[in-house]
């Protein structure tokens, strides 16, 4: 599938307005800038010291873990998946451990009077480690820092990265050792805990170190791709999560009744068997491109919830996410639909099979009303477009209003298959739901309601920008009908032109590239005669 770009790129010149519209513009940010995450998870800056060799820091001892049976993990993932589990998809092994400051490791005094704290963790033959802090607290000033032989650092992590509890997990880091650094200011000196409670082998290449990128089936769709087109809203509210330590499941937060943002969190029953509270809660990892699929950016999750009810009768689980996704995420809140009548017309997918980078799936038929190892169920008969597989488990399914009617418990179906997959009923689910979600009639739409507050319409419609946020090009949608000859004009935070497109009579589709910017929020502008339309595009790396 390829999309028309007709770019045409120059560099405009400042005109006598720019002054009026640096105003307009900083008007049009109040209350939308914030501090960028640049690390996976929530991380507030810094940089270890362990990473500059002037720096002169002793060697981290290193812990080894016992090695992995991988032959014998992988069998018994082909028996869940031949059975129609769908999730968690699980990549690694646990490792129960005690690595603490009081036991291992090393510190060190900094000439400027920090000390750190330093381990080394190897787990043999790993295609990643990961690991769950099950004591941390880290006073005010200190941090906490993961990183790898690559040079890809996770943190620093701080007591608000995880708002109110003292445990921590932490993502995914490529190769099979990662050192662990705790940087501790003078006036806080003896005030931290950090135990490393659980470390897991990556026995899966989640970050294709052996193979190209994209590893689930074939017959998968970005979400980025025109299939995705009328769902921009939606995608932005799904999320990977890292259960357990050891496996991927997908899930939806919920709009509520009373429009306010919440962070409720729909996923499935069973991806949270054991799934412990350091669930991790990755968002926006979509594809740039629609084909070939590249590798997102992977720097917005969130770390640990509430389990509000669960339920196996309809294979639902409701969380609430301990930190609302701040601003910079630009998360929706989907709507849902209670009401026990069968979706018609068809039904949408939003998902990450195996673990994989987000997908969008379309079935055109009604859904049967059924049951899957005795929950009460909607059967997707067969896909029109894409699948679901392992991973995929606790996606939402939403009808043509765009609101969900169902999450993922199981089925066959699978890239050159027409089987079945089920979904288990929202419907049923509710009656325990209400409590937190609310009573509004037989549903309600998303949140925000007014597509403006995304996309910003001055006339003629929306202009949709997808990825956003986005680590370099943005794709740019126009309304339908307004094909013309259009200008864009974009503009950086305080309202200076930065860069003109072209868009060629009659394309639909184009882009822009902020490669060469810096991060930050943007206000893309396009015109067409007396007709403007403006987005708002994050740029975060």
């Amino acid at each position: 599938m390829t999309k028309a770009s007709g770019r045409g790129s120059y560099l405009g010149l400042l005109n006598p307005s720019t002054l009026m519209r640096s105003r307009y513009f900083l008007l049009f940010l109040a209350g939308s800038l914030v501090t960028l995450d640049l690390s996976a998870q929530l991380s507030f800056g810094g940089h270890p010291y362990g990473t500059v060799r002037s720096n002169g820091l002793p060697t981290a001892p290193v812990i080894t873990m016992d090695e992995v049976d991988v032959s014998a993990l992988m069998a018994e993932d082909e028996a869940r998946a031949a059975s129609g589990i769908k999730g968690p998809y699980r990549f690694g092994s646990n490792h129960a451990t005690d690595i603490g400051m009081d036991n291992a490791g090393i510190w060190h005094t900094m000439h400027n009077g920090d000390r750190v704290w330093r381990v080394m963790v190897v787990c043999p033959g790993a295609y990643s480690i990961n690991m769950e802090f099950h004591e941390f607290v880290v006073p005010d000033g200190a941090q906490v820092f993961v990183y790898n032989e690559r040079g890809d650092v996770l943190g620093g992590f701080e007591a608000n990265s995880n708002p109110g509890q003292t445990q921590l997990g932490v993502d995914l880091l490529a190769g099979d050792r990662v050192t662990v650094e705790y940087v501790e200011p003078a006036r806080v000196s003896g005030q931290g805990r950090l135990r490393i409670g659980q470390v897991t082998h990556g026995y899966r290449d989640m970050f294709n170190l052996t193979k190209g990128f994209n590893q689930s089936g074939s017959c998968n769709v970005n979400v980025i791709c025109p299939e995705g087109d009328g769902w921009r809203d939606q995608i932005r509210s799904v999320a990977m999560l890292l259960t357990g330590g050891e496996g991927f499941c997908t899930g939806t937060l919920l709009n509520n009744c009373n429009n306010d943002g919440t962070p409720y969190f729909l996923t499935a029953n069973h991806c949270m068997v054991g799934a412990g509270s350091n669930v991790i809660f990755r968002f926006n990892w979509n594809s740039e491109n629609c084909t070939p699929t590249t590798n997102g950016p992977m720097n917005q999750s969130v770390v640990g919830y509430t389990l509000l009810h669960n339920s196996a009768g309809s294979d639902v689980a409701l969380l609430r996410l301990n930190t609302t996704p701040p601003p910079s995420f630009n998360v929706f809140y989907s709507g849902w639909e209670s009401s026990p009548v069968a979706a018609s017309g068809g039904v949408t997918c939003i998902h990450h099979p195996f673990g994989d980078i987000k997908k969008i799936s379309h079935e055109n038929q009604t859904v049967v009303s059924s049951t899957y190892s005795s929950a009460q169920c909607w059967r997707v008969t067969d896909w029109d477009s894409g699948t679901t597989e392992p991973g995929s488990s606790g996606s939402g399914l939403w009808n043509q209003s765009r609101r969900i009617v169902g999450q993922l418990y199981g089925g066959g179906a699978a890239c050159g298959n027409n089987f079945s997959d089920y979904f288990g009923k929202f419907a049923v689910s509710y009656s325990a739901l209400q409590q937190w979600l609310g009573d509004c009639a037989t549903g309600i739409d998303g949140y925000p309601l007014d597509p403006s507050s995304i996309a910003e319409q001055v006339a003629g419609g929306s202009l949709e920008a997808w990825p956003n946020p986005t680590a370099g090009v943005v794709n740019l949608v126009l309304p339908k009908g307004l094909e013309g000859s259009w200008s864009a004009m974009t503009y950086d935070a305080v309202g200076q032109l930065v860069a003109m497109d072209r868009v060629p009579a009659g394309s639909e589709r184009f882009n822009i590239d902020l490669s060469s910017r810096p991060n930050g929020l943007y206000l893309v502008e396009v015109r067409s005669g007396d007709i403007r339309l403006q987005q708002r595009v994050m740029l975060a790396r």
